[in-house]
C-alpha cells in the first residue's frame, strides 16, 4: 500500500540479469481454464489467512505464503511460514518492501516457520513497529532460517497475459506479485473491482479456474478473513480478467525450492541440531574425532557435510557411538534454544 494507504508493495526496478519464467514456459502445455488449479485441493491442505491489520507488510506476508506452500510439496504437511521473519529485514524507511528483495532473501537467507517466530502481537494482528522488530535476530536464528531457503527466482513478464499468469501459478505451485487498487474498488470485498491507484499490496496467487462470472485468479490476501458464500466457499478473493493488465499487475516472481536442509551448529566443541527453535546436542570433540549418538547414524552423509565444509573435522574423524558409550562420557545433554 502506498499514498493514503502508506507505503506497502512498491514496484521492483527491473534487472535484465534475473531469470525469466517466460523463457521456460515457451515449453508448456496450455492452461485448462475449465479443470482450472487449486493450490489446497493441489496438496491437500487448508492455508490459514493472514492478517497484517495497519502494518506496511504485505511483501513479509506474500511471500511467506508461497514459502509455506513450497515446503508443504516437499514435507507434505503446512507449516506456515513467519512474515515478520522477512519483513523486519527488508522493510524501506517509510514503510513497505520491494517483492524481489523478499524473494531474494528466501534465496539468500531462508526463512522462519510461524511457530518459531510470530508474526502475530500478543495473538493479535500486527502493528508495523512490532514486524519491524529486529531483536530475534542472532547466528542461532540465522541457521535455522537455512532449512527454507529456495534456489532460485524468476520474473513473470505477465501483466497482459492472464493465460501466462496462470500457467505461471500451475507449473510452480503458486505467484508472488504486486498490484495497484483502492479501497474505492472494494478491496476488502470477495471481488474487488480495479481503482483509482491509491497503493501497492503483495498478494500470493494460488488457484485459478472458470465459473457462472468467467475467468479469475484468486488469492489468500493478508488483509484477513471475508465472509465465504456459493462461488467463494474457500475465503479466497477472486480476481477478473480486468485486474490483468500492466494498469493494475506489476512484479509477478515464482520460486524454486530446494530441499530443506537439516540446520546445524557447531559451538565450544559440540554439535547441535536445531529443529523447531530448540537445539538439541548430536554430537561432541573427544581428541580430535567427533562423536556422534548412535541413533543420528542415518544423518552420517548430512553431519559430515557440514562439520566438513569448515574443515573442522574429516570424515575418518566422525564416529557413531551407541548409547552406553555416549552416556559414559560427561557432556551436556541437551541446550535449549528459543529465538523469540
Amino acid at each position: 500500500m502506498f499514498n493514503k494507504k502508506g507505503t506497502g508493495c512498491i514496484p521492483d526496478i527491473q534487472d535484465e540479469r534475473d531469470y525469466s519464467f517466460d523463457e521456460i514456459a515457451l515449453g508448456a502445455s496450455p492452461v485448462d481454464w475449465e479443470k482450472g488449479y487449486d493450490i489446497e485441493k493441489e496438496l491437500g491442505i487448508t492455508i490459514p489467512i493472514k492478517h497484517q491489520n495497519g502494518s506496511s507488510s504485505c511483501v513479509g506476508q506474500g511471500v511467506s505464503y508461497y514459502v509455506g506452500v513450497l515446503n508443504t510439496v516437499e514435507t507434505g504437511e503446512y507449516d506456515e511460514a513467519s512474515a515478520k521473519s522477512l519483513y523486519s529485514q527488508i522493510f524501506l524507511p517509510n514503510g513497505g518492501a520491494y517483492i524481489r528483495t523478499g524473494i531474494k532473501l528466501i534465496v539468500d537467507w531462508g526463512c522462519h516457520f510461524e511457530k518459531n517466530l510470530t508474526s502475530y502481537e500478543n495473538g493479535k494482528p500486527p502493528s508495523e513497529k512490532f514486524m519491524r522488530d529486529l531483536s530475534w535476530k542472532n547466528p542461532i536464528s540465522d541457521k535455522l532460517a537455512k532449512t527454507l531457503q529456495a534456489k532460485e527466482y524468476r520474473s513473470i513478464n505477465a501483466k497482459d497475459n492472464m493465460d501466462l499468469f496462470a500457467m505461471a501459478i500451475r507449473d510452480n505451485y503458486g505467484v508472488v506479485g504486486g498490484l495497484y487498487g483502492s479501497n474505492k474498488g472494494n478491496w476488502n470485498t470477495n471481488e474487488p473491482k480495479p481503482a483509482t491507484q491509491n497503493w501497492g499490496h503483495c498478494i500470493y496467487y494460488g488457484k485459478f479456474g472458470i465459473d457462472e462470472k468467467g475467468r479469475y485468479i484468486a488469492t489468500p490476501n493478508s488483509w484477513g478473513e471475508r465472509k465465504k458464500d456459493e462461488l467463494h466457499p474457500d475465503g479466497w478473493q477472486k480476481l477478473r480478467e480486468d485486474y490483468f493488465n500492466s494498469a493494475y499487475q506489476f512484479n509477478p516472481w515464482t520460486l524454486v525450492d530446494k530441499p530443506n536442509k537439516e540446520p546445524m551448529i557447531l559451538q565450544d566443541g559440540k554439535l547441535y541440531k536445531l529443529f523447531e527453535g530448540n537445539a538439541g546436542m548430536i554430537g561432541f570433540k573427544l581428541d580430535e574425532n567427533l562423536l556422534i549418538s548412535e541413533k543420528e547414524e542415518d544423518k552420517t552423509n548430512i553431519i559430515i557435510e557440514f562439520v566438513s565444509r569448515g574443515g573442522e573435522f574429516k570424515k575418518e574423524n566422525i564416529i557413531s557411538v551407541g548409547l552406553s558409550d555416549w552416556n559414559s562420557v560427561k557432556h551436556i545433554n541437551l541446550k535449549k534454544i528459543i529465538i523469540n
